[in-house]
Order: structure tokens, then sequence, then C-alpha cells
């Protein structure tokens, strides 16, 4: 489940943004907490953390911005969206390094393609699982989790966003049993995630972890091809 927080003083402005998540985003089932003040979030985030921050930037007893930097303190990754009626405040964003910055009249729309990429980066439309096994214990992974898989001799090794599983089985039979247009074979060794390619750059993948691994000379045409395709599904 992930969780979104709306803060807006405004109720009908609150009111809307949560309907035009919940009316284009069912399937991702994201729960919507909506917010009036700047102290009410500030209370909640004693207790619990937000994936996605929708913050007006005039709130009645603080500054958006300024819930922003607390926010930062506390969360590197978090995804902060500022909705405000005033242009004027779109490059204090930078400050807070801000997802994207949504003047309230074209709200909708903006909203739409601000969450659906958001969705493509935490990978929430990848979808299932695989049954990990290994001496006596099967461990069930996310597949947005898996970071990439690489060959130990007959086995293979899952690098996920919690550390490496051994897993006994082939390479071979991993990829088999993998979506094709989300895992792509980088080099005889490695099937690499598209979910957390953050580069490709001279034969060498980064991955978001900080990784590289190194692109076969037959692959590196189809992983163009294939990271060009999961860019263009991310927006639909």
């Amino acid at each position: 489940m992930y969780r979104i927080a709306i803060v807006d003083d405004d109720y009908m402005v609150r009111e809307s943004t949560k309907a035009v998540i919940e009316r284009n985003f069912k399937e991702e089932n994201f729960q919507v907490e909506c917010f009036s003040t700047f102290s009410q979030l500030q209370s909640e985030l004693s207790q619990e953390l937000f994936t996605v921050y929708i913050l007006d930037i005039e709130l009645p007893d603080g500054n958006g911005l300024e819930l922003a930097k607390e926010i930062r303190k506390i969360q590197e990754r978090a995804y902060i969206v500022f909705l405000t009626a005033y242009e004027k405040y779109a490059l204090f964003g930078y400050e807070v390094r801000a997802f994207h910055y949504i003047i309230k009249e074209n709200m909708e729309k903006k909203l739409v393609q601000t969450m659906r990429q958001i969705c493509r980066e935490i990978g929430i439309h990848v979808k299932g699982q695989y049954l990990v096994k290994r001496a006596g214990v099967f461990e069930k992974v996310a597949l947005r989790e898996i970071c990439y898989i690489y060959k130990e001799q007959k086995n293979s090794i899952f690098v996920t966003l919690q550390g490496k599983k051994a897993n006994r089985e082939s390479l071979k039979e991993v990829a088999g049993k993998l979506p094709k247009e989300q895992f792509v074979m980088a080099e005889r060794g490695y099937i690499v995630n598209l979910l957390h390619v953050e580069r490709l750059e001279k034969g060498m993948l980064t991955m978001d972890n900080g990784d590289l691994i190194k692109v076969g000379r037959g692959h590196n045409r189809e992983i163009m091809q294939k990271m060009s395709e999961y860019m263009e599904r991310g927006w639909r």
C-alpha cells in the first residue's frame, strides 16, 4: 500500500485532488489522506510516513516550502508535488527537490501525468512475485523489488532492495519465468530489471543501487529498444 498525503487549507481543493487520484488510479489502490494544516501533517509524520506529498504552498499555520524541508530531513526519496495557484513559487521547489509543480487551474491533467510518472518510477505497475527456493526455504519476492539477477555456478543470485537472495535454479530457468518486457538479458550471466536501470552509456548499465553491469555486444540494441518501450508504457 502506497500512502499519499494532500495538504491544503481549501476543503474543495483537497477533495477534488483526492477524487482525481482515486478516479484515475483505482487499480493502484493508493491510500489517500487529507490534511488542512502544516501541524496536522507534522503530527502524523511522527507516527508514519508517506510515499507522495501533494502540498499547497500557502497554509494558515505555515509554509508548504518549510513543510517540504521538514519532510526532506526524514525522507530523502519521498515524492513532493506542489499544488498552488501562484506561478511565482515555482523556482523555490528546487530547494527541496520537488518532483513537480502544478498550477491549480490545470490541476487534473497535470496531476494525472505526474502520478503516472511516479507510478512508473516506484514500479507500482510491475505486478507479480517470484518464488525463490533455497535449502528447503521458499520465499516470495515482489518483481518490483528485484534489481538484477546473476549466475553463480548452477544457481542464481537475486539482488533485491532487501539484499541478496540465493535461488536454486539456473539463470535460464529463471529467465523463462520472468516477464520479458520488464526483465532483459544484459550479458550471458546477468538479467536486469528495467525498473532499476538508471543509465546506459558506453556499454555499461548503472543500476539505481549504484552497481555497474556490463552489456554484452549482442544485447546493447535490444536493451536500448526495451528501455524506450518501458519509458513509453510508464506514461500510459
